[in-house]
């Protein structure tokens, strides 16, 4: 844990070691509220006032009202739901990647495969109809932008909104088996509250998997002593989404919390009001947490990364990702043997400007 000043002057923490990281993610002294949270960076929407959020948004709540959110939700999330959905998942991504395969020349992995397959598998589950999904995408875009205006994030917002509220209503008259037709018949949410978990999960379920797809596809190319490996035992294939999740950490920015009160943390004072940002790919790449932390390798085996978070507020789909991660990866290796870059490497674009990290296309062939 480091001193870190904030834009505004504050003077707050900074925590890159892996257990520290793990400590503050659970202590419920570090709250979730929007009250007082700053970011080391701009970030889109930093400027609205919090009155703006929808009443769903739990990510940025604490006990006991996280918590209620939580216990609604979590039964769509649990490995048992998860792995019904196999089949289904595998079904999308081999049509995806049959539309791939008939193309004439090199294709970006991006366009063609990490965003679409997240993109269905996302709108599946919440019920987004098809015709919609790309304009909902559109506007996930706007929201992770680290250019992104306050009045551009406030139309996206406003934009989103408007789609899911009447989604909402069409829930109500004729519930689907998705998730949100069932949290309209078996909870008492409000629609504000429905629109606000759907924002949450409707973020969540693209913008990571589609750069975790893409980045560790790059990275896997990058490293061919490993994608060998890969592919001489596919039995590794969870070992290696657990290393990439570990080694990639697309997070980039946060999660930042703020002392709740005034308490005594890993042999320091913390004063309430203080922010703290977790850097979970500094966390992930600590040398007290990991041996040789730097370097790729499918076969480190279990590790305790924290690139779903830690504690409470940990990633909800953390299965559902795995599994999307697992699917999409071998499913792309097994049907392109001799997949390739089809530019140099060195011309591949970075996200720079993205809370979440990624590449901006992956030119492929094979």
């Amino acid at each position: 844990m480091t001193p870190l000043r904030y834009p505004d002057g504050h003077v707050g923490h900074l925590v890159t070691g892996l257990q520290a990281a793990r400590s503050v993610l659970a202590d419920t002294r570090f709250s979730s509220l929007p009250a007082g949270k700053r970011s080391p960076v701009k970030v889109p929407g930093s400027e609205l006032s919090t009155d703006a959020l929808p009443a769903g948004m739990f990510v940025n709540m604490d006990p006991p009202e996280h918590t209620r959110y939580r216990r609604l939700l979590s039964k769509h999330f649990t490995i048992r739901r998860v792995r019904e959905l196999r089949p289904r998942i595998q079904e999308l991504t081999d049509r995806l990647l049959d539309e791939m395969a008939g193309a004439s020349g090199p294709v970006d992995l991006v366009q063609a495969f990490a965003k679409p397959l997240p993109t269905l598998v996302t709108s599946e589950l919440l019920g987004l109809p098809e015709a919609d999904r790309a304009e909902f995408g559109r506007h996930v875009d706007v929201l992770f932008s680290l250019s992104t205006t306050g009045e551009e994030m406030q139309q996206s917002m406003a934009i989103l909104g408007g789609m899911l509220h009447a989604l909402i209503a069409a829930a109500r008259k004729d519930a689907g088996p998705d998730i949100l037709g069932r949290l309209t018949v078996e909870t008492d949410l409000t629609d504000e509250e429905l629109l606000g978990i759907t924002i949450v999960l409707l973020i969540a379920g693209l913008e990571t998997t589609t750069n975790m797809l893409a980045l560790g596809t790059y990275a896997l190319l990058r490293h061919p002593e490993q994608l060998a490996a890969l592919r001489a035992d596919w039995s590794l294939m969870d070992d290696a989404v657990e290393e990439l999740l570990r080694y990639l950490s697309v997070v980039q920015i946060g999660p930042i919390r703020v002392a709740a009160e005034d308490f005594e943390f890993e042999g320091r004072p913390i004063r309430a009001g203080e922010v703290v940002t977790v850097s979970l790919p500094a966390a992930n790449r600590d040398p007290q947490g990991f041996e040789d932390a730097d370097t790729f390798d499918i076969r480190r085996g279990p590790s305790r990364h924290v690139a779903f978070g830690n504690g409470p507020h940990q990633c909800m789909g953390h299965h559902l990702a795995r599994l999307e991660l697992a699917i999409g990866y071998e499913s792309l290796l097994r049907r392109f043997p001799r997949l390739e870059l089809a530019v140099p490497a060195e011309e591949i674009g970075t996200r720079e400007m993205m809370v979440t990290y990624g590449v901006l296309e992956l030119p492929v062939r094979w």
